[in-house]
């Protein structure tokens, strides 16, 4: 497999770190609050960079593109996914969103449809409005404001099934737990997502869509992602037996129904 090519572009005054692997057509991969460009797609890149340009962007948060001085924005966010397929694509690309990067991948999508070809959304949601979705984002950002060890242990049991939970050893959940500590760049992107509401900008994808659900998701129930796929016109929808890290917990057979979606003819 070939190494990853490092690059940087310029949005709105923040250097927006991305990488680039493989060769053939161009797929994004957006990875979600609580992940990095380099980590959250080692079960996937060997796969797709074998026929497939894949480009990893970073948004601000991550580790590859600092915060802007000014309050956290999904518009700041989509442009800075958005400059990224424009400097490194040569034309429109498959774009695949886990949780808040499906997201910006889907008001990405709605905002610039000659760049989307298609669209794939892993966890996504529409905002976190609801009763219960509020009542987890207030425990969280307390939990980071008290307890940064508490704040990863909440996260970790959210986000993970518990079949698979139970199933790791101590190791493999020391490292998933480190990668989800409370930093500045996730706490802020849990008050944009306390924030947020993008049902304007969903409803309005013309591209072709497929929602994958998970199905032990206790971070974004699966109903969420139900009313996700109701929302966007003529959209495909799919479950899969894991909890909301999917790339962690099946990588095969989510893989597996990627190749398929993007197989299909475009319009």
């Amino acid at each position: 497999m070939t190494q990853p090519d490092m690059r940087s572009i310029e949005v709105a005054g923040i250097p927006v770190g991305y990488f680039v692997q493989g060769e053939g057509p161009e797929i994004v991969l957006v990875h979600g609050a609580g992940g990095h460009p380099e980590s959250s797609f080692t079960n996937l890149l060997e796969h797709l960079a074998q026929s497939r340009t894949v480009i990893v962007p970073g948004y601000s948060g991550s580790s590859f593109t600092p915060l802007p001085e000014e309050k956290l924005t999904f518009e700041l966010l989509t442009e800075q996914i958005l400059g990224v397929i424009r400097a490194a694509a040569r034309g429109p690309v498959d774009i695949i969103g886990f949780s808040t990067g499906a997201v910006i991948a889907g008001v990405a999508a709605a905002k610039e449809p000659e760049l989307v070809r298609r669209l794939i959304s892993c966890g996504g949601f529409l905002h976190y409005r609801q009763p219960r979705q509020r009542m987890f984002v207030r425990t969280w950002l307390r939990l980071a404001d008290a307890d940064a060890n508490a704040f990863a242990d909440y996260t970790v049991m959210h986000a993970l099934s518990d079949r698979y939970l139970d199933s790791i050893s101590a190791a493999e959940r020391f490292q998933i737990r480190i990668g989800l500590m409370p930093t500045t760049g996730l706490v802020a992107l849990c008050h944009l997502v306390n924030d947020m509401d993008v049902t304007e900008y969903w409803q309005n994808i013309t591209s072709p869509a497929l929602v994958i659900a998970p199905k032990e998701d206790h971070l974004v129930p699966i109903r969420y992602a139900r009313q996700l796929h109701d929302t966007i016109p003529g959209s495909e929808y799919v479950e899969i037996d894991s909890g909301h890290l999917v790339p962690v917990e099946k990588p095969a057979e989510l893989l597996k129904i990627i190749d398929e979606f993007f197989a299909q003819p475009t319009p």
